[in-house]
């Protein structure tokens, strides 16, 4: 109840609410927006309309249609998450998608690049599986020659678990802060994204800007973050996740394109300049 109240009152004292992600907090927000006469911004982000992604999606579909329904402004992270969101309401305008944005400035290629295959997530449960940590781990027996590094903090116990089945050319860094993620990105030839669900994937963006060439699965919305510019495997199989990194490592070039699809299609500015008119559009 007293996040209800919060709530309430950053409504009540605020010209509009905006909430990430279209969860429980986003309903009480959209609810007392139309309350007292405000506008609502929700900016949809993959797991809250996405069922496969939440194992509790049918618990909170009531809310999250009320949301779709009833938001002022709905953004999208990505197309994949605008067809999702587009799919469980009827009568409504088309989502606009607005793109994370990156800077490019910020993450850049510094150093040669190494036979390093890196992949980038908190280590739990949930993620070990989704994000196909599991199966990059047991890809590193396959490439002997290749130091794998696990970048993340472990939230249970699947670090150990991890570690556990590691061969020794896997690395775990656990939680990095942000520079020191930067300098192992630009040293690395790889960046792995075998993920069986993705909204967007900000850290392989992040890696590409970085001259990372991009491994990854076919699913979600990884093909509109990479493009034509990675090599697509099958993320349940650490056999196919060790042949394209192999792939990856001998096609440099990759991370040069993967750069510039970044830096061309997800500018920080542009998201700057279209959240901006967003908002104008919707206060005028």
């Amino acid at each position: 109840m007293p996040d209800i109240l919060r709530i309430l009152w950053g409504v009540l004292t605020s010209d509009f609410s905006f909430s990430w992600f279209g969860y429980h907090q986003a309903y009480w927000a959209v609810r007392f927006s139309r309350l007292l006469g405000r506008k609502s911004i929700v900016v949809l982000g993959g797991f809250d309309v996405c069922e496969e992604e939440d194992p509790h999606f049918d618990r909170r579909i009531a809310e999250l249609r009320y949301i779709l329904r009833h938001a002022s402004c709905l953004l999208a992270v990505s197309r994949r998450v605008q067809a999702k969101a587009e799919a469980l309401v009827e009568g409504r305008e088309k989502i606009p998608v607005i793109y994370h944005g990156f800077d490019s400035v910020r993450f850049r290629p510094a150093t040669p690049k190494l036979a390093i295959a890196v992949t980038v997530a908190y280590l739990d449960e949930t993620s070990v599986r989704r994000k196909g940590i599991e199966t990059f781990v047991r890809a590193a027996r396959f490439l002997p020659d290749v130091e794998f590094v696990v970048v993340g903090e472990s939230l249970d116990g699947s670090g150990e678990r991890l570690k556990a089945i590691a061969t020794p050319n896997v690395r775990f860094t656990g939680k990095l802060p942000e520079a020191d993620l930067i300098r192992v990105l630009q040293q690395t030839a790889v960046y792995v994204q075998a993920s069986l669900h993705e909204a967007f994937g900000c850290s392989l963006a992040e890696a590409m800007l970085c001259g990372c060439a991009p491994v990854v699965s076919d699913r979600g919305a990884i093909p509109e973050v990479v493009g034509d510019c990675g090599i697509y495997v099958d993320p349940v199989r650490p056999e196919e996740v060790a042949r394209g990194i192999r792939a990856a490592i001998e096609n440099p070039a990759l991370g040069s394109l993967a750069r510039e699809r970044v830096r061309n299609l997800f500018p920080l500015e542009e998201r700057r300049v279209r959240m901006l008119s967003t908002l104008e559009d919707l206060l005028a």
